[in-house]
């Protein structure tokens, strides 16, 4: 839910004495101080500036019993649920994209391997509703969606009821989901946790608003007067933000608008060496690393390929840096 503030907090977030009010941290030691055991996570983008470098954060530091609210996931649920760190699944879709099956998720859901993977299913559209009525602090949202589908029979948390003002039209209740942490990768961020998102803000604002804790990672830091040059990007506030880590290629191998391009060959080798669970373990041994050491195996000449793919794809001009 949105953060209170404080009478020491500055209620705009770009006074010039911002001592003390900084929020900037490491990888590390952003997700051992916000993602405990048994917590509940939501992950900003989809389809992109997707938060990877923190989710094979998570695994390298052995969270378990983790629980994830989500519109839709791929490869970061995937390897966490095939590392054994998470429990349940709640959202719309998951897979590995363009590539390949979610091999993980399925091995869980079928064989219990490494654990079984609880799935409760909700639409596409009612993953949003449950981050915004988090992010209202009310307990539900009414909506159409879902209306006609088998998910509320597979979702005891959903309600059907009838219009109380007399309509006699059906509607589904989607109640709030209000995340331990919410984890969202933006292009820059200045060191109070004003985020800047370039591109698609999918639900990201309303995750930040929803949950309890927020941590940005951001391809860069910058300074909060280049912030204030361009206000209508700062998506998501610093009053809900309280973790702030600089983790360039950070969605690697997703791309990051503006930044870098998707390294699709990187998904290939995930989506195959995923099939086999011996080949995933091979596959966690060489690249649950930390994140200075995953971007040196990944090579500078690769890194520096998608930038330039991302420059003469999607011409992303407008894109500040």
């Amino acid at each position: 839910m949105t953060h209170p503030i404080t009478g020491t907090d500055h209620r705009d977030g770009t006074d010039d004495d911002p001592s003390g009010r900084e929020k900037v941290t490491d990888l590390e030691t952003a997700i051992a101080d916000s993602v405990h055991d048994g917590a509940s996570v939501a992950f900003g983008g989809m389809g992109g500036r997707d938060p990877e470098a923190a989710a094979r954060e998570i695994v390298r530091q052995e969270k378990s019993g983790l629980t994830v609210l989500d519109d839709a996931r791929t490869t970061l649920l995937d390897i966490m649920v095939g590392a054994g760190c998470v429990d349940e699944y709640v959202g719309s879709w998951v897979g590995t994209s363009l590539i390949s099956q979610g091999h993980n998720i399925r091995n869980a859901v079928e064989n219990d391997v490494p654990h079984h993977l609880q799935m409760r299913d909700v639409s596409n559209f009612g993953s949003s509703l449950m981050f915004l009525a988090g992010a209202m602090d009310v307990p539900f949202v009414p909506t159409r969606s879902m209306l006609g589908t088998d998910i509320p029979e597979h979702n005891d948390a959903l309600e059907i009821i009838d219009d109380p003002f007399g309509s006699g039209d059906k509607l589904t209740l989607v109640p709030a989901e209000r995340p331990d942490v919410a984890i969202i990768h933006v292009q820059r961020c200045d060191p109070l946790g004003n985020a800047q998102i370039h591109g698609n803000v999918v639900n990201d604002h309303l995750k930040a608003r929803a949950a309890e804790h927020t941590v940005i990672t951001c391809e860069e830091i910058v300074s909060t007067d280049e912030i204030r040059e361009s206000p209508e990007l700062t998506r998501i506030p610093f009053y809900t933000v309280d973790a702030v880590a600089e983790v360039p290629f950070g969605c690697h191998p997703w791309h990051c608008y503006g930044r870098y391009y998707a390294d699709l060959p990187f998904y290939r080798e995930y989506g195959l060496r995923s099939q086999n669970r011996d080949d995933f373990l091979e596959w966690v041994e060489e690249w649950i690393v930390p994140h200075e050491d995953y971007l040196e195996k990944i090579g500078e000449d690769r890194l520096e390929t998608l930038e330039r793919m991302e420059r003469e794809i999607n011409d992303p001009a407008e894109v500040r840096r």
